[in-house]
């Protein structure tokens, strides 16, 4: 499957795209583990003016298949975010390769340590990467209900 990806740098004609994907990965993979203001949360959280502002201020890469964006992956500064992978294409190594294309943009700038916050279905993936614990954590969201999460880091060798 490798072969048959693309994986390019993030433009603005790529917006609605992204937000696509976002979202349907949010509802697939959050809906039964985090409560429904949560899910809200997250999805206002990767809004578009967030999308675009992370983008110019850092690195943003998407993954294509057939002219489909499929996953995308963003780095600012030593912190990596917005990594999500289309559900029909999981656990099929597209995760691995955006965050091996955003480590190498971070070791090219001289960045020795990488910060990441995890979601609660994202963390084994994460730790599976050599990603390491720092805090179990939250934030309050609508209806004093809580979105736990994990802040986790990774020293680049």
């Amino acid at each position: 499957m490798r072969d048959t990806l693309k994986i390019r740098k993030f433009n603005r004609m790529d917006l609605s795209g992204l937000r696509e994907l976002i979202y349907k990965t949010i509802d697939a993979c959050y809906s039964g583990i985090y409560c429904a203001e949560a899910v809200k949360f997250f999805k206002d959280w990767h809004c578009d003016e967030k999308i675009l502002k992370n983008a110019k201020e850092g690195y943003t890469i998407v993954v294509e298949k057939n002219n489909q964006i499929i996953g995308t992956g963003t780095i600012v500064g030593d912190e990596i975010m917005r990594v999500f992978v289309n559900p029909a294409f999981q656990k099929r190594g597209v995760g691995k390769l955006i965050m091996r294309r955003l480590e190498q943009k971070a070791v090219s700038a001289g960045i020795e340590v990488l910060k990441l916050d995890a979601s609660l279905p994202s963390k084994r993936f994460y730790e599976l990467l050599g990603y390491v614990l720092l805090e179990e954590t939250f934030v309050e969201v609508e209806n004093n209900k809580r979105l736990d999460y994990y802040k986790m880091q990774k020293t680049l060798s």
